[in-house]
């Protein structure tokens, strides 16, 4: 677990009720698909033929927005980022089940975040975001393989095939599906989001939202092992967040999406008690 000068570990951007963070929420990180099939795939988002990775029956709503008034307002950037496991999902998420396959659409689930600040819903949440990671919010999807490690080294996996960048924000507030030009996948290559600015398509438990008055270890603990994922950071950048002036602290500068098709990246950042909504649809070949 990594260390922390807090009760919990800092890993996101973070908004305070009434105020902009100067700090960074952090969640707890530890070690620890599917829906839009035919009939007999619903339950479980599969069928012999395709698959909706990301599919859960426990589904939750992204952070931030009027409606989000427990949990502290959240957002990721400046990312490669893919879901390990879920609650509701057997195994792990965003890996390929078929030998050879196409993901041909894939969807983001987006909060809604305050243009204006507020005496409600404090400080504009848009805005924040946009100077911590720039904009216009955007996101597309990767094809991620693994690269053999040695025991000691955080994972690495190169680039293999990547879907058009989307603007996000005429779709704020709303579960948005894209269908792309098919991307051929194998078994056990993991579809992953790339965020090159930030997207507001991220979850924590209410427990997990101590800023929001919603804070409560014990509850956080045990939800945390079923909601992981990992980033395209090196294992001393987890912690990024922003300055007293809110501008991005060393490990955000640090940052980068993975971006260059056939590279090699390591993912050394496994973080807890969040969710990525995001979703990819995969079709065997």
């Amino acid at each position: 677990m990594a260390e922390s000068s807090s009760q919990f570990n800092v890993s996101r951007p973070a908004l305070r009720v009434g105020a902009l963070s100067a700090a960074i929420l952090g969640l707890l990180a530890c070690l620890a698909v599917a829906g839009l099939t035919g009939a007999a795939g619903e339950a479980d988002g599969k069928s012999n033929r395709r698959v909706l990775l990301g599919a859960t029956k426990n589904r939750v709503t992204p952070n931030c927005g009027t409606h989000a008034t427990t949990r502290a307002c959240i957002a990721e950037g400046k990312v490669t980022g893919f879901q390990v496991f879920q609650r509701g999902v057997t195994g792990r998420n965003f890996v390929v089940p078929f030998a050879k396959g196409k993901v041909i659409a894939w969807s983001i689930q987006l909060s809604n975040p305050t243009a204006k600040s507020s005496p409600r819903y404090g400080d504009a949440q848009r805005p924040y975001f946009n100077k911590l990671f720039g904009s216009p919010s955007k996101a597309r999807i990767s094809i991620l393989r693994a690269v053999k490690n040695g025991p000691k080294y955080p994972p690495r996996y190169k680039l293999i095939r990547a879907s058009g960048t989307q603007v996000l924000n005429r779709y704020f507030g709303t579960e948005i599906k894209f269908a792309i030009k098919p991307l051929n996948v194998i078994r056990g290559d993991v579809v992953a989001l790339t965020i090159p600015t930030w997207a507001p398509a991220f979850w924590v438990p209410q427990a997990c939202s101590p800023a929001r008055g919603g804070g409560n270890p014990a509850t956080c603990e045990r939800s945390s092992k079923y909601n992981t994922w990992r980033g395209s950071r090196g294992p001393r950048q987890c912690k990024i967040g922003a300055d007293a002036a809110d501008r991005p602290n060393t490990a955000l500068k640090r940052s980068h999406p993975q971006q260059k098709i056939n590279s090699i990246k390591r993912y050394g950042c496994y973080y807890s008690a969040g969710r990525l909504l995001y979703k990819a649809t995969v079709v065997a070949r």
